[in-house]
């Protein structure tokens, strides 16, 4: 069961598209004033703002219901992250929606940059975020960095190629109401959790994407929250490889059901996904959660992406040869201090 309490919808206006921002919650109370203060703040005048709660116990529905009218409040017994952004998606009307994170802050003049971004072609834009601490504080880096390829444009091909592009998390895009159309609504079960990797992947595919290189917004890292899968520990590296919203096999499906053909080995085959395998294997064989992984085998899939993958440096190219030779072949106490960032 859920509840909705309805705020004015925002209105189709002249080169002024109507702008949702939807905010996902789950036990994130203490994050969450900030989150939905940052949509209620922008400069953008035609703007709804939507909370999502997903059952919380910590006491966000109250902090929601505080709001009244201000926003559309939806509460909803415990579905998951997939489950949340139907939701939210389903009670949205504007013709350009934006997922917030309920752990991150949007800057004032987001929704405002992103309009003025935007074009009747694109299917995605997505902006920098700027990363900060549990209390807010500036950690000093912008994710994505876009220090080399900046995706503007038709990337479809460059995915179906190479596996990837460089991608903002989930608060740092906006999608046309369009696109998520053709991929909305998502199966709960499968998005149980991570379900804006299809959206960020596959969106692509149905228009142009547009990158602004500005931080519109904040990305907060603490220990409570999904980033804690790029791994600081065994556990949750394994829990990356092995979940089944990190599978390839699971985005392919799901691109299939689309009209759109992707190869799976393409997908796991990215000089990322390597290093979390090879740091992973290496680490402790015995728990490794993919069969069959050898380090000959994880040294050649690496030194092949490094070659294969567009757009790096020679000296980035030459850093990842030069690691996945080390891990293969290091002793442990070289391995252990090279797979501290893959973990």
């Amino acid at each position: 069961m859920s509840s909705v309490s309805s705020a004015t919808a925002p209105s189709q206006q002249a080169g002024r598209p109507p702008v949702s921002i939807v905010i996902t919650n789950y036990n994130y109370g203490r994050y969450l004033r900030a989150s939905i203060d940052s949509a209620l703040a922008q400069i953008y005048p035609n703007v709804e703002v939507i909370a999502v709660d997903d059952g919380s116990t910590d006491g966000s529905r109250e902090i929601i219901e505080s709001y009244g009218a201000r926003i559309v409040a939806i509460l909803k017994a415990n579905g998951g992250h997939g489950s949340a952004l139907n939701a939210g998606f389903e009670a949205s009307r504007g013709e350009i929606v934006m997922f917030l994170d309920a752990d991150d802050e949007l800057i004032p003049e987001a929704a405002a940059q992103v309009v003025e971004a935007w074009r009747p072609s694109v299917a995605k834009a997505q902006f920098q975020l700027e990363m900060i601490d549990e209390r807010g504080n500036p950690i000093g880096a912008r994710v994505p960095p876009f220090t080399g390829f900046i995706p503007n444009g038709d990337i479809s091909d460059r995915i179906a190629r190479f596996g990837e592009y460089p991608s903002s998390p989930s608060s740092g895009n906006a999608y046309a109401r369009a696109a998520l159309e053709r991929l909305m609504p998502l199966d709960p079960a499968t998005w149980f959790a991570a379900a804006e990797k299809p959206l960020v992947f596959l969106t692509p595919f149905f228009g142009d994407v547009v990158s602004i290189c500005a931080p519109l917004g904040r990305y907060r890292i603490h220990e409570d929250n999904d980033s804690r899968l790029k791994g600081r520990h065994l556990e949750a590296l394994h829990r990356r490889l092995s979940a089944v919203f990190f599978v390839p096999e699971t985005i392919c499906a799901v691109a299939k059901s689309k009209g759109i053909e992707l190869d799976p080995e393409v997908l796991g085959s990215t000089s990322r996904r390597i290093k979390l395998r090879m740091a992973s294997l290496r680490l402790d064989p015995k728990t490794h959660p993919i069969a069959g992984d050898t380090r000959a085998q994880l040294l050649l899939k690496g030194l092949r992406a490094s070659i294969r993958e567009p757009d790096l440096s020679l000296r980035v190219r030459a850093s990842q040869i030069a690691w996945f030779t080390l891990m293969a072949v290091a002793p442990m106490a070289v391995v252990n201090r090279l797979a501290a960032p893959a973990r």
